[in-house]
């Protein structure tokens, strides 16, 4: 790139010289040569020209291509505490901006604007050599066009910040709109939320964007009308000095050439300033996500396990989201044995689902301990014990892909033969064979293609693949007809046989056959025993709530 440029530079400032002596010598003989001379020079600067154009949009592809696949690779390696304090569409759009910005900055600021600096480096020779006091002249008018861009600068970088803080809070909150269209249809809020749209992309993003565009004005209006009065005063001079006999007409032609070459730049790059502007704070944006620390999944000291049991064990442990809300749990201590059934009763917001993240190293206890087969939770391969977790939740969220490929995502690896036995053991195979692509066939965005009980058929057949050592099931046949759920029960009581198994409960004719039921209250275990023990206290919790499931209350 360094020797195109070179080339580029010179041939462009090398250009009004010889059309300067074009001019001077067109009643010569050898003015034949100056034009063969200005033709070669403008034949070899263009196709440097074009050889730089390609390869600044190979670069430009290359660079946002690698930047998008960093940042949200980044997305993917950050710790769940990240993810669930933060609103995901901003962080995305975030990332593309700044990628756009890059794009911008690396193609249109560094890789087109460095080569006409070059030229002017050039260019400011042959002034020189041909007049020196009006290439002074241009130097002082050079240096208050840049005095004029720079005291500007902060004002439009404070507004150009104010822009992308409205912006990225308006793309959120559309992504949210979007993500949950359903909500809002079932809801009637689409009025709602258009209005919402509205205040927040015209009220409020455009108002800083159109008060920054006014300010550009404002600078562009000073800077060309200072490339003006600079380029009179050199005309001025020029005429003057061709009238006393100390210049030519053509080398009147050149300093006409050097002074648009010499501002030519300038004006490009106070045109370019916003994209500078723009992109430092989107890159600054971003890049406050991408220095984050990422999730540590192997640490030091590490216990390198062969294998996982199942064996589960809570010590007095503690934990909080945010220390201004409280404590979710307060001091949980319990076992659970190589292939028992434990079941986590309680209201909404207990911290059933918190508990269970805290099992799966999404988040870490501010207090006590988890052992995972009498290892501390903290010394273990987050990513090996995850692989030896298998969660089927309430909420079932697909990828927009193929059946086949949603149910071996994670068991990436798994033949077709085990595969279809995944499915047929979560009772999917009988929807799935129905589809005219069957296990081809795509689910769309979130699954959006499939119904609530086929998503969850289709969870539980990924679970079945992936063969856990732990199991947890939060409420996986909530959304299952009558028939749907005796198959599915035979099938979960097959797949829990030997692992261990924890049973978010919010239907507790679903955990009678649990071996530990966990009531969870205000956070603490109120109260812990089998069903039946459970049901044997008159004034208990968990009698209260099954008997008022069950209508006996």
């Amino acid at each position: 790139m360094s020797a195109l440029s070179v080339v580029s530079a010179f041939s462009n400032a090398a250009v009004p010289y010889l059309a300067g002596k074009i001019v001077d010598t067109i009643k010569t003989p050898s003015v034949y040569y100056f034009i063969l001379a200005w033709f070669i020079i403008r034949a070899a600067g263009s196709a440097m020209d074009w050889r730089s154009v390609l390869m600044r949009n190979e670069i430009e592809g290359l660079l946002e291509s690698e930047y998008l696949t960093h940042g949200h690779g980044k997305l993917l390696v950050l710790p769940m505490s990240f993810h669930k304090t933060h609103k995901m569409g901003e962080i995305a759009n975030r990332i593309s901006r700044a990628s756009n910005w890059l794009t911008n900055i690396v193609g249109n600021v560094i890789i087109n604007l460095l080569p006409q600096f070059l030229s002017i480096v050039f260019a400011l020779c042959f002034a020189f050599y041909i007049k020196p006091v009006l290439a002074v002249v241009l130097l002082f008018g050079v240096a208050a066009y840049s005095v004029v861009m720079v005291r500007t600068a902060p004002k439009i970088a404070d507004m150009s910040l104010a822009m992308h803080k409205a912006y990225n809070i308006a793309y959120g909150d559309a992504y949210d709109a979007v993500l949950n269209v359903q909500s809002v249809k079932q809801a009637t809020a689409e009025k709602y939320e258009q209005k919402k749209l509205y205040k927040n992309f015209v009220a409020k993003a455009y108002k800083v964007w159109f008060s920054m565009e006014k300010l550009w004005g404002k600078l562009d209006f000073s800077q060309k009308a200072l490339v003006v009065l600079v380029q009179l005063v050199v005309f001025i001079l020029s005429v003057t000095f061709i009238q006393k006999g100390e210049m030519t007409i053509g080398q009147l032609v050149m300093f006409n050439g050097y002074a648009a070459m010499f501002f030519g730049p300038f004006v490009i790059l106070g045109n370019n300033w916003r994209t500078i502007q723009n992109g430092a704070v989107a890159l600054e944006r971003a890049e406050q996500i991408l220095s984050l620390p990422e999730e540590k999944y192997f640490p030091e000291n590490a216990v390198v396990l062969r294998s996982i049991k199942g064996e589960v064990e809570f010590k007095n442990v503690s934990f909080y989201y945010s220390k201004k809300q409280g404590n979710i749990l307060n001091n949980i201590s319990f076992k659970a044995e190589l292939g028992q059934k434990i079941a986590l009763v309680g209201e909404s917001g207990v911290g059933k689902s918190t508990l269970i993240d805290l099992m799966s190293g999404y988040f870490w206890a501010q207090g006590g301990k988890i052992f995972i087969d009498g290892h501390n939770l903290k010394n273990l391969d987050l990513k090996f014990l995850r692989y030896n977790i298998a969660v089927v939740p309430q909420d079932i969220i697909l990828f927009n892909d193929t059946i086949k490929n949603n149910i071996k995502y994670g068991s990436f690896g798994a033949s077709d033969t085990k595969i279809l036995e995944a499915a047929k053991f979560a009772h999917a195979d009988e929807f799935i064979e129905a589809f005219p692509k069957k296990y081809e066939q795509m689910v769309g965005e979130r699954g959006i293609k499939l119904s609530m009980g086929q998503k969850q058929r289709v969870a539980l057949a990924r679970a079945f693949l992936r063969n856990p050592r732990i199991l947890i099931l939060d409420e996986p046949t909530s959304a299952l007809d009558a028939k749907s759920e005796k198959y599915i029960q035979e099938s979960l009581l097959e797949l829990m046989r030997g692992r261990t198994t924890f049973i978010i409960a919010h239907r507790l004719s679903t955990v009678r056959e649990a071996d530990k039921i966990i009531v969870l209250e205000k956070g603490i275990i109120a109260e812990t025993g089998s069903h039946d023990e459970l049901m044997k206290k008159p004034d208990g919790i968990y009698r209260k709530l099954y008997e008022m499931q069950v209508g006996l209350v």
